[in-house]
This record gives structure tokens, C-alpha cells and sequence, in this order.
């Protein structure tokens, strides 16, 4: 066998020697040089590059935009988070060699290519029996898995619960992996478990706030100590919302007449009324706002530590007419006009008339509609 001279630097990437009479369960093969290249990257560089940016073609292992595999990182893919280790050739694309540091990628066809650290070939071998392993006996198989990941959201809200998913950008899951409800893993002191399947979990965000890591314990049969983890961080934010007279709390609200009563999720809130005519008091550290209304609207700044609202409230049908509109500023949540629609007058005229350009949200006759007013 003819051998080619290797620079050494860092961890190298080699080719197999076969010791004078091992007995090797594969042929040394047909090494064809498929592309020389003027860039200098290693057998690892040219596995990422293959694998996660499919920069190499496979049905020939010739490299493309070779010019920016200096920047891939080039070191053994044993241990990177984007391969798992497999139980056999038939489900790798790529195989590592820890003892001769070395990596190469299986082509559709079957055939292995690779390159040489500061002999910058692409070669090919051929390995023509799926359950055969290469001489050295140091071999182990990888997938690339780049697309496996967390699904979901990035943030949850205090109390709130939220959905995440182990997904594979569309595509099924391989079948390789042993998935199991039980390799999910986070932080107690941030959530706790709703329901979980092998595939997803639901968790609920406690009052601890910041980011936690919830994370998926991938497994094989095969991957022992180089076990993968796909990681995924949540921010739990604080809870600003809140509830008015045991229901959904907006921004805008319309309510009847008599005492109302906001209930915030968290304590020790500060309420200022900055206009309007309403009547309140507080309780509870503002945790409790009851207020009442008896025509009009009244707007108000909640805050605290974590949280910074403005809340409009305004007295509902009963105290609107038919013909009687709110203009609220969709930004603000500020009430900036009302009136009385004049019939015979453009009803789209009356409302926006006066106003600015902008985004409104104008409520008649039990009704809510969104305008846009431009030039």
C-alpha cells in the first residue's frame, strides 16, 4: 500500500496503517484522489462541513466553498453535540477513529471519504459489507443531528404553564434513538411537571424568575459516555397579568356600573389614577384594586419591582347610548376621543376626525373595531 507523507499539527487526521499480516475484515480499497484543494482543513473540518453545512457532495465527496472550512471548528466530532455515536455502519453518516484521530463521511453510494490534515485530497475507500469494522478496532459510528432540538417557547410567564417539544425540523425522529418520557430533565426550583410523554412535556413556571434550562437526554444503546443533550433555556418572567371582576384583564376594558374589582397575580403594586373620574382604593399591598365608575373613562398606572401597566377602564352599555363611541389609541391604551355619532354624517368621518395619523380601536354599540388613519 502506497503511503503519502503527513504533516503533523494538533490533532491529526490519518490514515489507517494495517500492520504487515492483520488479518482486516475490510480491503484496503480503491483510494481515488476525487479534488485537490489550496485550502488547508482537516478530516474533521471536512466532516462538519459534509454533515451540517452540506458543503461537500455526497455521491462524490468533492468539497465546495472550501474557502471557509478554516472557520469550522477542528477537533473530533467524539463528544460534539451535533453527532450522536450509533450501533453500526447501516445508520452512521460519518465514522471517528479515536486512536488514529481521524473522521470520515459515508457517501450515498456507500463508499467512505475523508481528507488529510495539511494534505488537503479528498479520498475515497470502499467498504462494501454494512456489519464489517475497520482494523484498527478503535472505530465508532455517527449520525449528524443538527436538527434535533427543543421546540417551543423561549419565555413563560409566572404560574403559566408552557409546551415543549423534541422535534427534527419536520422530519421523524430516527428511529435509533430510545426515547423515553424520563430523559427530560430541568430545574425544580423554576417549574414544575404538568404531564410529559417521551417526546414532549408541559411544565408550569413557579414565582423563582430568570432563565432555566430544560433539557433532553438523547440515548442510543450506543453512546455510553458521549451521551447528547439538546438544551433548551426559558426565561420565566414575571407575572403582570391580572384579572377584573374574576375575568380576563386588558389594557382597554369596558365595565358596568358598581364596584369593580382588580385582582393582580403578584403583591405590592402601586396604583396611580392619571385621569378620568373614577373612585378606588386599594388593598392587599395593591395586589387589590376596587374601583367604580359612573359615566366616562379613567385610566390608570400600575407598577412595581417587575412590572409597568397603564389600564383603561370605562362604563359600559349601560351608561354608551347607540350612537355613543370610544376612541382608544391601540399604543396607549388611552381613551382620546368620544362622542356622539350625528346621523346622516359619514360614521367613519365622526370618529377619526381630528385625530392623527394612527392606530385606533373604536368601540360602538357593544362592538370593537380597529382603524388605521393615514395620509
Amino acid at each position: 500500500m502506497k503511503l503519502k507523507a503527513i504533516s503533523i499539527i494538533g490533532l491529526l487526521c490519518l490514515v489507517h496503517v494495517f500492520a504487515s499480516g492483520q488479518s482486516c475484515q475490510n480491503p484496503t480499497g480503491d483510494y481515488v484522489h476525487t479534488k485537490p484543494a489550496s485550502p488547508n482543513y482537516n478530516c474533521y473540518q471536512y466532516t462538519r462541513a459534509a454533515l451540517l453545512q452540506g458543503k461537500v457532495n455526497m455521491s462524490t465527496g468533492v468539497p465546495s466553498d472550501e474557502n471557509t472550512f478554516g472557520s469550522i471548528p477542528n477537533t473530533t466530532i467524539i463528544g460534539d453535540q451535533n453527532f450522536i455515536r450509533v450501533c453500526g455502519v447501516a445508520e452512521a453518516k460519518a465514522v471517528a477513529f479515536q486512536n488514529a484521530g481521524h473522521s470520515v463521511i459515508k457517501l450515498t453510494n456507500g463508499r467512505f471519504a475523508f481528507t488529510f490534515d495539511l494534505y488537503p485530497y479528498v479520498e475515497s475507500s470502499y467498504f462494501p459489507d454494512a456489519g464489517s469494522q475497520a482494523c484498527d478496532g478503535d472505530e465508532q459510528y455517527y449520525d449528524a443531528i443538527p436538527n434535533i432540538a427543543i421546540s417551543g417557547g423561549t419565555q413563560v410567564n409566572q404560574g403559566q404553564n408552557i409546551t415543549l417539544t423534541l422535534t427534527n425540523n419536520g422530519q421523524a425522529l430516527p428511529s435509533y434513538l430510545q426515547l423515553d418520557e424520563n430523559r427530560w430533565f430541568f430545574n425544580e426550583a423554576y417549574f414544575s411537571k404538568v404531564s410529559s410523554t417521551s417526546t414532549s412535556i408541559t411544565l408550569t413556571a413557579k414565582t423563582l424568575t430568570g432563565p432555566s434550562d430544560v433539557t433532553y437526554n438523547l440515548r442510543t444503546g450506543c453512546n455510553g459516555n458521549t451521551t447528547n443533550y439538546k438544551i433548551k433555556s426559558i426565561q420565566v418572567l414575571p407575572n403582570c397579568t391580572g384579572t377584573l371582576n374574576q375575568g380576563p384583564l386588558y389594557t382597554f376594558n369596558m365595565v358596568p356600573g358598581g364596584s369593580n374589582l382588580v385582582t393582580m397575580y403578584l403583591s405590592s403594586w402601586t396604583w396611580v389614577k392619571t385621569s378620568g373620574n373614577a373612585s378606588w382604593s386599594t388593598s392587599n399591598g395593591g395586589k387589590n384594586m376596587t374601583f367604580s365608575i359612573s359615566s366616562g373613562c379613567s385610566t390608570f398606572n400600575a407598577y412595581n419591582a417587575s412590572c409597568n401597566l397603564t389600564f383603561t377602564f370605562c362604563r359600559g352599555s349601560s351608561f354608551m347610548g347607540g350612537n355613543e363611541f370610544i376612541v382608544v389609541d391601540f399604543a396607549s391604551s388611552k381613551v382620546v376621543k368620544q362622542g356622539l355619532l350625528e346621523e346622516g354624517v359619514d360614521e367613519t368621518k365622526q370618529i377619526l376626525d381630528g385625530l392623527p395619523n394612527g392606530h385606533y380601536v373604536v368601540y360602538l354599540n357593544g362592538t370593537s373595531t380597529q382603524y388605521v388613519k393615514s395620509n
